[in-house]
């Protein structure tokens, strides 16, 4: 009975962490000021109960009710995108997500397994931050990589640990806040046991929060100019009509009136505007777009799809962004497709299945080049993430190197008035904090933002409106510590710490702390 009432307190902790997820615009008053509080004492909560076993099979279901009250409270919004839109009947939609988070909570599994498994005492509490930091890294690579959801997206701005992201990226964040957390559980497991290193949690986590703190007051960049009056469309287009062929002119119509209306030198509509591909997007459009920016010295940047054919002579489908304006064209094709919703794994084989059982459109996309430069348009250098892929920060690395702008291109109206739209827009102030680059979020139906250098959301418009969201950002250049080693540095403190635990396994005594 206890070991069901203790899983039960590990998925409550869990689910605990959801709402720090979000960003501090959407957060209630003072609230936003202590959510990055959340995560800290939820994990202090379950590295408390994984010092209390010594069976790693009891330390692998803790961790998996964990990850199922983190990851079911934090992802079901998946059912939405495969029900509502994507036609997928309940049960399938069901059994798919419910899969998909029990997979998820696997990684938290497999930490407290193997810390419990290898290392005992203060050992054990050395090494459970550098596990959980591995564990989100091989997540965010296996099969494709999902690293929604990953701890360190908790400790943005105002957290103090928000220092440490443009020094070891989202990882490294992670690593902290478990340590900060680990520290807790050494200062209370001490104090019951009247242990003689009474202070040694208590001088960890000072040192952690004062190392964020001075960090968090460096600039990493400088200005690269003068600022640029940028304009972001959000052209509120529900999902259900996006792609249906009567509505198509309206759709032309809704964003040439916002862009006629526009002010910026840098105007920036979202993922798929353009609900065609290139080559049939009419004539009169491209026309327009072209001639007002070069009567307004300005530049729209575009979402749409293209297509080719290759050297098989199979027709090709990439999730693109154009450029249309006083600048030549700059083309960029969306290379980290999200599995099963735009490139179908072992296609010859899932996807007859895959077709039977939603119906997303352009589900059997192609993978852009890994080596594409930042467009040059608006006297600004403007590296382009499409959608889910700016959730792989080390991936946009060396684009956001050569650029002095990011932009990203989103339509979350798939996933309807859930947390999806606010969780990904957190995860958009990561990327400005990781590469000390002002962010330009331009969505279909929210959360349109500008995103300055350390991650403060200068503004944004209000979710499922029609308009444009005016702003003045100066681009940056300058590189961060994240973006000269990536993710190299959190592994190495990772391996450290790792290497610690196992000098204490060996020298020390259990319950030594």
């Amino acid at each position: 009975m206890k070991k069901y009432y203790n899983c039960g307190t590990a998925l409550l902790l869990g689910a605990l962490t959801v709402p720090a997820f979000l960003p501090a615009e959407v957060l209630p008053g003072g609230f936003a000021y202590l959510t990055p509080l959340l995560p800290i004492l939820s994990l202090a909560g379950l590295i408390a109960l994984w010092q209390r076993v010594d069976a790693p099979r009891t330390a692998f279901a803790l961790g998996f009710a964990y990850g199922l009250g983190l990851f079911g409270g934090g992802i079901h919004w998946i059912y939405i995108a495969l029900t509502t839109f994507g036609g997928m009947a309940t049960w399938v939609a069901v059994l798919f997500m419910v899969l998909l988070i029990a997979y998820m909570a696997l990684y938290p599994a497999l930490v407290g397994y193997l810390a419990v498994r290898f290392f005992t005492g203060g050992a054990r509490l050395l090494t459970i931050p550098a596990l959980w930091g591995l564990s989100e890294l091989l997540r965010a690579h296996l099969f494709s990589g999902l690293p929604w959801l990953s701890m360190g997206y908790t400790q943005a701005l105002p957290s103090p640990l928000a220092g440490m992201i443009p020094v070891g990226g989202v990882y490294l964040a992670s690593v902290v806040c478990v340590a900060l957390s680990a520290a807790f559980v050494q200062m209370v497991w001490v104090w019951r046991a009247h242990s003689r290193k009474k202070y040694i949690g208590a001088i960890a986590a000072l040192l952690l929060l004062m190392t964020g703190h001075v960090l968090n007051n460096v600039e990493w960049s400088e200005p690269a100019g003068e600022p640029l009056p940028v304009s972001l469309i959000q052209g509120n287009i529900a999902q259900d009509i996006k792609f249906d062929p009567a509505f198509i002119e309206e759709t032309y119509a809704r964003y040439r009136r916002l862009a006629e209306t526009s002010r910026g030198r840098l105007v920036v509509l979202p993922e798929s505007a353009f609900p065609d591909f290139a080559d049939q997007v009419p004539e009169e459009e491209v026309i327009a777009f072209t001639q007002l920016g070069i009567e307004r010295q300005a530049d729209f940047l575009v979402g749409m799809f293209t297509r080719r054919v290759n050297i098989s002579g199979r027709d090709e489908y990439f999730n693109s962004v154009l450029s249309l304006g006083q600048s030549p064209l700059n083309l960029y094709r969306k290379r980290h497709l999200v599995p099963f919703g735009e490139k179908i794994p072992f296609e010859s084989i899932v996807a007859p299945l895959m077709n039977a059982l939603i119906a997303i459109p352009l589900a059997g996309q192609s993978e852009g080049a890994a080596d594409q430069p930042p467009f040059s348009v608006a006297g600004e250098k403007v590296a382009i993430t499409i959608c889910f892929e700016d959730v792989f920060g080390a991936e946009q690395i060396r684009s956001a190197r050569q650029a002095t702008l990011l932009a990203n291109f989103t339509n979350d109206a798939w996933y309807g008035r859930s947390m999806a739209a606010w969780q990904h827009h957190r995860i958009a102030t990561m990327r400005a904090l990781e590469t000390a680059r002002p962010m330009l979020r331009a969505t279909n139906t929210g959360i349109t933002a500008v995103i300055d250098h350390r991650g403060r959301v200068v503004n944004h418009l209000p979710w499922f409106t029609t308009d444009i969201l005016e702003a003045e950002i100066a681009g940056r250049k300058g590189d961060t510590p994240y973006l000269r080693w990536g993710d190299w540095f959190g592994f190495g403190v990772m391996l450290v710490l790792i290497g610690a635990a196992m000098g204490v396994s060996r020298f020390g005594r259990r319950d030594q702390i």
